[in-house]
């Protein structure tokens, strides 16, 4: 099931987080950037987990701009288990804009498997 936010990108946080990242990208909307979107999430199953970053994937079909309102989805993507006790756990974070989809950041993580 996924869940959904309605978000508009600032300018002024933007320019925060190329500052920590990247300055030279001044108040470009990176990849990068998209892929920390997750984290506005409630996502009430790693509540009690600690996951590893194990890889992430994006795309994005154009420039994303200021102010606008874009339509955030995440949802458990995938499932798959990794050895006795742990699996990967992809979450697929889709923006779109009037249902069409400009950007998707794909992001797995290894974890403990709860089954």
């Amino acid at each position: 099931m996924a869940n959904s936010k309605i978000m508009r990108f600032s300018e002024a946080n933007i320019r925060a987080y190329n500052q920590l990242v990247d300055p030279t990208l001044g108040s470009k909307i990176s990849l990068s950037y998209l892929a920390t979107l997750w984290q506005e999430f409630d996502l009430p199953e790693l509540a009690d987990q600690t996951p590893i970053l194990v890889k992430q994937a994006f795309s994005c079909c154009r420039k994303l701009g200021f102010h606008q309102p874009y339509a955030v989805s995440l949802s458990l993507t995938d499932k798959a288990p990794f050895k006795p006790g742990k699996a990967y756990w992809t979450y697929t974070l889709v923006i779109k804009e009037e249902n069409a989809v400009i950007a998707r950041c794909a992001t797995t993580l290894l974890l403990e498997d709860p089954i």
